[in-house]
């Protein structure tokens, strides 16, 4: 336990963009459904990395949805993130960021109350076969936050289940990948996206606005 109490202790994490970069990747996502930029440094990286070691993780079920909905994942993941905890010290560090990005911009894309509250730790394995194209859950608003630790996949956004028309967003270690979600410039879009190809041991995590904590999916 003790890397893990130094991590704890450690200073506040630095995010990397300046505020002219949030900006633009707000702008973007309000324009086209999602963004990437360069999110963090690499020691930030460790840190973050260390802390997820000695967390609980659980194998995600290989099939979920129902007919004509299907999703396949191939990852293992946890949800279980103590509080106090660096993933919930970043999310903070996020919510501030992308809201103080969001009142620059007129008008405001992000809807009010929005605060990250839904953390969750993705491990794919070298050769995974990630998971199929999906949308994310109605429950989610605001902004969706994928944020790369280490490894390497390809991420995706497309236009349907069957993954047409898929577009790239480069997600190496360090960057961070938005995605709109309902509401954030007044508008329904949840865009369909999938991950595939992972070359290296893929850890990531995700950052949402929750509208109904503590409900199951």
């Amino acid at each position: 336990m003790a890397a893990l109490d130094e991590v704890r202790t450690a200073t506040p994490f630095p995010l990397c963009p300046e505020e002219t970069e949030w900006d633009a990747a707000l702008a973007a996502v309000a324009r086209k459904g999602h963004a990437g930029l360069p999110l963090l440094n690499q020691t930030a990286c460790d840190r973050l990395l260390a802390s997820t070691e000695d967390l609980t993780y659980r194998q995600a079920r290989p099939l979920v949805g129902g007919s004509g909905r299907e999703v396949r994942q191939d990852f293992d993941l946890t949800m279980a993130i103590p509080d106090p905890h660096p993933i919930r010290d970043l999310a903070a560090a996020l919510s501030q960021a992308i809201s103080c990005a969001a009142a620059r911009l007129d008008p405001s894309p992000l809807p009010a109350g929005v605060a990250f509250n839904d953390l969750i730790v993705q491990r794919y394995p070298q050769g995974s076969q990630g998971i199929t194209p999906h949308r994310d859950h109605l429950r989610y608003q605001g902004i969706v936050v994928l944020v790369t630790l280490e490894g390497a996949a390809r991420f995706f956004v497309c236009d349907d289940r069957s993954g047409a028309n898929p577009v790239e967003i480069l997600a190496p270690a360090g960057g961070a990948i938005l995605l709109t979600a309902p509401g954030f410039a007044d508008k329904p879009d949840r865009p369909f996206h999938f991950l595939a190809e992972v070359t290296k041991p893929r850890v990531s995590l995700g950052i949402r606005y929750d509208t109904r904590p503590g409900e199951p999916v």
